[in-house]
């Protein structure tokens, strides 16, 4: 075909003009060419806008009471528009093109390549570039029908039937093999062969040559979508300004973080600052969007991207020991140098750390025993005892397998003795013997060093002068010698000649301070 010089130069020239229009229009994300050969080739990556709440659906065509699933995208993966310019362009012929996708159908597909190929025949000797990328931006779903959702079902179904096939290749692949070594195997190998070139003139048939399915075979088409989706709104987020709900300063995306799924909005700075306390302090558990009332979580690699590698490091170690504390199978090596989580065996006392071979016994974290039971340090003794004494019965009977039971009622009976003498007793201020009051006044003596004290005081006292310090106006027991007495009716003569004694001696020594007894020790109490 002749072309005169004149026309060709003037398709050039438009040409350039085109590139250059489409230059200012589109970004170096949405449009791309170089020159090859003295021809433009471009490349067109054309973002579908797609309406609100837009849905993929999909199921296994095969299964049909499968129930329909549903997921909400807001982007779909790009349509990609290879183009070549013919030297004769626009004048005479219209570009070569090739159309691609990762998610619609090849019928699909060459629907819309049939499109532009009328969009062409409409406008003929015109730039035609920018109507096809709009008409592909625009009106892509509303003309193959999908504007309220995609249709997945297809491509997912062909997901499955390729697992079904590979797995089992893979698990028979040595029985096929001896198969078509047979007569009948080698027929229905050719068979196979014929099959598939007779499906592949169909497809070449009904399906145009410039519609290419950009799908890997084997990827979860689902998944491709769900991915990109994701992609593709943190870069949308990026580019869009919010306001911190901590600071309440406006800034970039890039410099703020979302949590999901309840989508509110923090700048970095702010959440960086509230994840370092939360590491610092341990909590790592739950750290939930700081907004009132959310349930929202940082995930793992939120918190990745907004502390420091150390931190990081410290936080992933203790949420793996709160993980391991939970899980009643493990125990921790108790050797400070190692520290290993060991899995121990149901109802079995010994561990067994792999790291660095030490048997340990899981409760006393000593070193394995045997049927011993484990030793109760003084330290202690207390908490085990007021455990025992408050548990169940099912928790009594694991104190007993570990300690041991008889040893467990002394710890008890030693603890309520001890305890006994604490709520009835004193300790002699000077030689800490202890001692019980049974009877009588507030003058104490110590049946050990003989040392005269105050019973409500614990205050020594003069062994001359033992009850000045109950007349003293200036002594907390100023006038309580025989505070605490208990007041009984007793027709009993002799007690009742005991109490006008004692009445009468402390009437004398009201009167007369240095009054001593020389039956003193008729009234001295009772101690142990």
């Amino acid at each position: 075909m002749y072309f005169s010089r004149n026309t060709i130069e003037m398709d050039s020239e438009k040409q350039k003009d085109e590139i250059v229009a489409l230059e200012s229009i589109y970004n170096s994300e949405e449009f791309s060419y170089h020159k090859e050969n003295d021809q433009y080739q471009c490349t067109f990556t054309i973002f579908i806008n797609l309406p609100v709440d837009y849905q993929a659906t999909y199921k296994d065509c095969r299964q049909v009471d499968e129930p329909e699933q549903k997921i909400k995208i807001s982007h779909l993966p790009p349509l990609k528009l290879h183009v070549l310019l013919p030297k004769n362009y626009p004048s005479e012929l219209p570009p070569k093109f090739t159309l691609c996708s990762s998610w619609l159908h090849l019928s699909l597909l060459t629907k819309l390549c049939k499109k532009l190929d009328k969009l062409w025949e409409e406008s003929k000797e015109q730039e035609i570039l920018f109507t096809w990328v709009a008409f592909l931006h625009d009106e892509t779903l509303e003309f193959l029908n999908i504007q309220d959702n995609l249709n997945m079902s297809p491509a997912y179904t062909r997901y499955k039937e390729t697992l079904e096939i590979a797995h089992i290749i893979h698990k028979n692949k040595i029985d096929n093999i001896d198969k078509e070594c047979t007569i009948e195997g080698a027929k229905n190998t050719i068979k196979k062969k014929v099959n598939d070139k007779q499906l592949s003139k169909l497809v070449r048939k009904y399906h145009d040559k410039r519609a290419v399915l950009d799908c890997p075979i084997g990827r979860n088409p689902i998944q491709t979508l769900i991915d990109y989706n994701e992609k593709r709104n943190q870069i949308e987020f990026k580019k869009n300004f919010y306001t911190c709900k901590i600071c309440f300063v406006d800034k970039l995306g890039e410099h703020c973080t979302q949590f999901f799924p309840c989508g509110h909005v923090f700048c970095k700075d702010c959440i960086a600052g509230y994840l370092e306390i939360r590491i610092k302090d341990g909590n790592v558990q739950n750290i939930y969007c700081p907004e009132e009332k959310c349930s929202s979580e940082a995930t793992p690699a939120q918190i990745k991207d907004l502390v420091s590698s150390e931190l990081f490091a410290k936080y992933d170690s203790i949420l793996l020991n709160a993980t391991l504390d939970t899980m009643g199978d493990i125990v921790y090596c108790p050797r400070r140098n190692c520290q290993y989580p060991v899995s121990r065996e149901p109802n079995e006392q010994v561990a067994n750390c792999p790291i660095c071979q030490y048997a340990f016994c899981v409760y006393c974290k000593m070193v394995y025993h045997g049927i011993e039971p484990c030793k109760v340090y003084s330290a202690e003794i207390h908490k085990v005892v007021a455990e025992y004494q408050e548990a169940p019965d099912d928790k009594k009977q694991q104190m007993e397998q570990r300690y041991g039971k008889k040893q467990l009622q002394t710890l008890v009976e030693n603890a309520m003795s001890e305890n006994w003498i604490k709520s009835n007793s004193q300790k002699c201020p000077k030689c800490q013997a202890a001692i019980e009051k049974s009877d009588g006044c507030n003058k104490m003596v110590c049946w050990r060093c003989n040392t005269y004290f105050c019973w409500l005081c614990n205050t020594v006292l003069d062994r001359n002068k033992p009850y000045e310090h109950f007349q003293d106006m200036d002594s907390k027991c100023y006038n309580m010698l025989y505070y605490g007495m208990p007041i009984e009716d007793n027709d009993d003569e002799g007690d009742g000649e005991d109490e006008i004694d004692d009445v009468y001696m402390w009437h004398n020594f009201q009167l007369y301070p240095n009054y001593e007894s020389e039956d003193d020790d008729f009234y001295e109490d009772i101690v142990i």
